[in-house]
């Protein structure tokens, strides 16, 4: 059951990271975040993040950090909503000046063995 839903989780975040992200020049945009949960809110494991494809106008940083989950309220953990897990955090920032389009590919593993590669495409104004 576990399986199934940290792959339903990753499912729903690689459909919702598929469209492209707008930022303003030089300023911080969070692309990703991700988490493995238990039923109690604490971590089943750590996330690796890393990023296969570096955007050509910016750079990426990845770092652990507290995040806000988003089960549905059809799933146990969805208590865990309303506070902070235990995650990754993957932020990206354009060089300064720059304006038009970049792309970052990040590969993400999840401790119980699935994950995939997910493709940023970024607008810059």
């Amino acid at each position: 059951m576990r399986i199934v839903l940290t792959c339903l989780g990753l499912l729903l975040s690689v459909v919702s990271a598929q469209a492209d992200k707008v930022v303003a020049s030089g300023k911080p945009l969070k692309l990703y975040e991700a988490y493995s949960t238990n039923p109690d809110c604490s971590s089943a494991g750590n996330v690796v993040v890393r990023v296969v494809q570096s955007p050509e106008h910016g750079r990426v940083s990845i770092r652990p950090a507290g995040v806000f989950p988003r089960f549905p309220e059809t799933n146990i953990r969805s208590v865990c909503n309303r506070r902070r897990v235990p995650g990754v955090l993957a932020t990206y920032v354009s060089q300064r000046g720059y304006l038009g389009p970049d792309f970052v590919v990040l590969e993400v593993l999840f401790p119980a063995g699935s994950g995939g590669r997910i493709r940023f495409p970024i607008r810059v104004m």
